[in-house]
């Protein structure tokens, strides 16, 4: 193997560092998810996104999010610094990936996963139609709900929303379930255990796909 081979691969020839991306649903289970992957996959870590709304009690800046006030926020926007943002369900507040909470990372050969919406994942996949360094790392998964009646009765479960809110969540429920095709892979979800060993064999396999050395 060639020094420029080598370096296609980690240290010590490891596979290469990935973004992983889950997209669905909300009540999909995407955040449960990339907390086992983080918990339970070795050298994982979570990426730390953006916020303009306050930190709740026991939150850390950089840890749980990266806190900034709204002014701060146009100033990223302005200077590129996102590879997506979005206010989020209306409210009067917005969430948003930073470049350099990628690129330090993965440069750093240190794998990571994130759970954002498919407004954020279409932004993620248009900056790496540009950047061939950031579309050999990207690995996209949406999780597919089992039905709408099953998604309906998860969100009635985790005790979060109102009826009116729940109502909400599922028309763009049916919104965001006819974007599936473009994603890498979508996985119909069954048992928390099933999702996590479809997700984790995914993983298995990106890491060792010969298109993202390079």
């Amino acid at each position: 193997m060639s020094t420029r081979d080598a370096a296609a691969f980690g240290p010590a020839g490891a596979a290469p560092a990935l973004l992983v991306i889950l997209a669905g649903p909300a009540g999909s289970g995407k955040s449960t998810l990339c907390e086992r992957i983080v918990g339970e996959l070795s050298g994982f870590e979570r990426v730390v996104t953006s916020t303009t709304r306050a930190p709740r009690p026991g939150e850390v800046n950089g840890r749980d999010y990266h806190f900034f006030s709204e002014e701060e926020f146009d100033r990223l926007v302005g200077a590129g610094a996102f590879l997506e943002w979005a206010r989020v369900h209306g409210h009067n507040r917005r969430y948003g990936t930073l470049r350099r909470s990628i690129d330090e990372k993965l440069s750093a050969h240190i794998d990571l996963c994130m759970n954002v919406d498919v407004q954020g994942v279409a932004s993620i996949r248009r900056v790496a139609d540009s950047d061939a360094v950031l579309a050999r790392r990207l690995v996209t998964i949406f999780l597919m709900p089992p039905d709408l009646d099953e998604l309906r009765r998860r969100l009635h479960v985790r005790g979060q929303d109102s009826d009116a809110e729940i109502e909400r969540r599922m028309e763009t429920a049916r919104r965001e379930m006819e974007q599936w095709r473009g994603y890498d892979f979508c996985v119909r979800s069954r048992s928390r255990e099933e999702d996590f060993a479809t997700v984790r064999a995914i993983i298995t396999a990106e890491k060792h796909r010969v298109a993202r050395l390079g």
